[in-house]
């Protein structure tokens, strides 16, 4: 009576879960602690049990992530990969259930090394910041389980499409952990290939249109980013050479190389391109420089951002980050504007919108004179 009760409360929760956003949270975390309690009696010689109870320590776990406790979250997905473990290697449906564990705790883990937009928070540039070390091993131990993740999806039956998707979606995930370690290269080959993945998925008249057009737009947005960063050598030249670098975004790759500096000749070889193509995308295409001087206060040491126009941004053609900053640094110093001979100062150059300092394309710190 009391395991059928159970299963009675665990519909319910199902009922719950299904219009999520229509039950307040403590409520859901009610339920949730109370069908946890109930199932556990039970479980123990139940594999199917075991798994189920495996599964709603899952939600508790998104439920503490939802509402910003991630420590809690962390224990909760830790019970759920300890109960789904063993049922995972007997049922194609509990597997999917442990890889999808598996990928929650790699998010909750990873936490850390994303801003409030979900962005990369660090650049891992030599002389930049870097993360707590706690955090840093948090993120490998993410890359880790998001590995075991892709193990679990690859033994499972290819012939069934919810078993491609998922491994599709774990090369996804993986993506997304390599670019918060400063893997943006890797980060864009596995972001390619998750995209074929998919393309090929989703050929079928089955998959709903604007199904496919939003995912496949958000991982052709991922991968736009991840190239802006990739550095030339042995960043997008390994891509290009390994065919992971979709001809559609050859010219943003040129203007890539091009802003680090790199000549249109080398730009060529290195890319396995005509150099007279290199040569008619950068004079077609322009990137957006933004820019930021900063001064540094004498009083209490902080940076003090400039004004307009030596904080801004401009269409630019065929130019490197460095030499939009050399031509902004002689203007100022040609301006009333010049910081005074005593000051420290400094020029960042950005693609596209205003970052971190670490991810700035260029930047330079000038000292007193």
């Amino acid at each position: 009576m009391e395991r059928t009760a159970a299963l009675r409360l665990d519909a319910e929760w199902a009922r719950i879960r299904s219009g999520r956003a229509g039950v307040a949270p403590r409520e859901r975390e009610r339920v949730l602690t109370e069908l946890i309690a109930a199932l556990a009696p039970h479980a123990e010689d139940d594999p199917a049990l075991t798994a189920r109870l495996g599964l709603r320590y899952g939600d508790l776990a998104r439920h503490h992530f939802d509402t910003g406790r991630r420590d809690k979250a962390l224990y909760a997905v830790g019970e759920a990969l300890r109960r789904c473990a063993e049922p995972a290697g007997r049922d194609g449906e509990h597997a999917r259930w442990y890889a999808r564990a598996l990928i929650s705790q790699a998010v909750y883990l990873a936490e850390p090394l994303s801003d409030e937009l979900g962005m990369p928070r660090y650049a891992f540039h030599p002389d930049g910041e870097r993360p707590p070390p706690a955090d840093l091993e948090d993120g490998l131990a993410a890359l880790a389980s998001t590995h075991r993740a892709i193990e679990v999806w690859e033994s499972l039956d290819q012939a069934d499409p919810r078993n491609r998707e998922g491994l599709a979606q774990a090369h996804v995930f993986l993506g997304d952990r390599l670019e918060e370690l400063g893997r943006p290269a890797d980060a864009a080959a596995w972001a390619v290939r998750a995209e074929r993945e998919f393309h090929t998925l989703w050929s079928t008249p089955e998959v709903p249109v604007p199904t496919r057009t939003a995912s496949l737009e958000h991982l052709g947005d991922q991968l736009e980013r991840r190239l802006r960063r990739c550095p030339f050598d042995g960043g997008l030249t390994r891509l290009r050479a390994q065919d992971l670098l979709p001809e559609r975004l050859l010219p943003l790759a040129v203007v890539a190389a091009r802003i680090e500096g790199v000549e249109p000749d080398v730009i060529a070889e290195g890319l396995r391109l005509d150099g007279q193509e290199v040569r008619r995308i950068l004079r077609a295409r322009s990137w957006r420089a933004v820019w930021r001087f900063d001064v540094r206060d004498a009083t209490d040491g902080s940076w003090k951002p400039m004004t307009y126009p030596w904080r801004g941004n401009d269409a630019v053609t065929d130019s490197s980050a460095e030499a939009v900053a050399a031509e902004l640094a002689d203007a100022l110093l040609h301006s009333p504007d010049r910081p005074p001979p005593s000051a420290h100062w400094r020029i960042a150059v950005w693609w596209e919108d205003e970052d971190h300092l670490d991810g700035s394309r260029f930047r330079r710190t000038f000292e007193p004179s």
